[in-house]
């Protein structure tokens, strides 16, 4: 019954990580950073948020996101404010710019925030780190039409090419 729903599974049939080639799910839309890190915008809302994966530095995930940038060990960019409502109260979430510093493993991720962008590129420039930073919707329209992001590991970034070399895309 699979096969009739969903003919086409190329990325899975050659069993390559469906982290990083799937780019929605059942109420959401996607984008995968550094595994298990991925931008997801949920349906309905027009923000995108960092999930982490799982409940790291006390927050499920760091929302709303304006822009972001990665290397193979850092993840970082803005969120910007945040007006949650509880109980007929506002909540104003303030802003922050942030680095995730993933280099040991997820079991040792650290998340660093800084109160203005100018903190952010000191600390960008200590790194080594660009201080370009990419628009998420940008972003998630070339995975819908490539699914080869740059800062994907080479060894799945071959095994994409190769399907798509299959597929004569």
């Amino acid at each position: 019954m699979k096969n009739k729903f969903f003919p086409e599974r190329p990325y899975e049939d050659a069993k390559i990580d469906k982290f990083y080639w799937a780019d929605s799910g059942w109420d959401y839309t996607m984008i995968p950073l550094i595994k298990p890190f991925q931008l997801i915008k949920l349906q309905g809302n027009d923000m995108w948020q960092i999930s982490t994966g799982f409940n790291k530095f006390n927050e499920i995930s760091i929302s709303p996101i304006e822009n972001f940038n990665l290397s193979s060990s850092y993840i970082y960019g803005h969120k910007i404010v945040e007006i949650r409502n509880f109980e007929n109260r506002e909540v104003i979430v303030p802003p922050f710019w942030f680095i995730i510093d993933v280099k040991k493993g997820t079991k040792e991720v650290s998340l660093s925030k800084f109160n203005s962008e100018k903190e952010l590129n000191i600390e960008l420039k200590n790194l080594n780190l660009p201080e370009e930073f990419l628009n998420p919707d940008e972003v998630y329209e070339q995975y819908k039409q490539n699914p080869i992001l740059p800062w994907f590991p080479e060894n799945i970034k071959k095994q994409l090419e190769d399907v798509k070399v299959k597929q004569g895309k």
